[in-house]
């Protein structure tokens, strides 16, 4: 009778043990991170460790970003009570400037989270401020002359030196004013526009430095020339 009694109350316990032993994701160090600051072009890299902090084997069925500049991987793919894994996390800063923020999901079978949201943002910075960043020659007329001024300032902490500055325009006449810039001087280039034909035109003046990271720079241009 006891040995019944026994399996009987087993039995009863099994549903109530099924139910706490459960799976709990947890990401370290958070789900909000700040990678600081990276140059353009640079990539910024992290890595989030997601951790099972419940009862039961964790089962991660996907891990993917928000968009497709950022990359991610996972060490493991099922973690068992307190087992943890890694997921890298590698940001292209190519074609985007100051603050950046994405999200990476990581889904599993934790009921109560089941996608797990990491938010990481990044600073991206430039090896050369430009303002404006466009030279704009709106309104222009045929066979006049029109000036227009972009300043470039060195914002990082060594000198920088402007090594060759051109356009395939041949309306487009480029100065410089100063080719080293010391941490915080400032240069202005010049653009000369004399036009020969009506017409929408736009296009690139190519700008390169000595700085390793992000040694060359693009300047678009855009002009609307009408007749007179």
């Amino acid at each position: 009778m006891y040995k019944y009694s026994i399996i009987a109350v087993s039995m009863l316990l099994l549903p109530l043990f099924s139910v706490l032993a459960q799976p709990k994701i947890a990401a370290s160090p958070g789900t909000t991170l700040d990678l600081g600051d990276a140059y353009h072009g640079q990539k910024a890299e992290t890595v989030v460790t997601i951790k099972n902090v419940g009862t039961d084997t964790l089962r991660i069925s996907e891990v993917k970003a928000a968009c497709g500049c950022t990359a991610t991987m996972i060490s493991e793919k099922n973690l068992g009570p307190h087992d943890s894994g890694k997921v890298s996390i590698t940001f292209n800063t190519q074609g985007y400037n100051g603050r950046a923020t994405k999200q990476v999901y990581v889904m599993s079978n934790d009921s109560t989270n089941p996608k797990l949201v990491i938010n990481f943002s990044t600073n991206v910075i430039q090896v050369l401020d430009l303002k404006p960043r466009v030279f704009l020659f709106d309104k222009s007329i045929i066979d006049s002359t029109y000036t227009k001024m972009i300043t470039i300032t060195n914002p990082t902490k060594q000198a920088i030196n402007i090594l060759s500055v051109g356009t395939k325009a041949e309306d487009i006449k480029l100065s410089l004013m100063k080719k080293k810039l010391m941490p915080g001087e400032e240069t202005q280039l010049q653009a000369t526009f004399h036009p020969t034909k009506s017409g929408t035109f736009q296009g690139v003046i190519d700008l390169t430095v000595d700085h390793p990271v992000q040694p060359k720079f693009e300047i678009k241009y855009s002009a609307w020339v009408n007749r007179k």
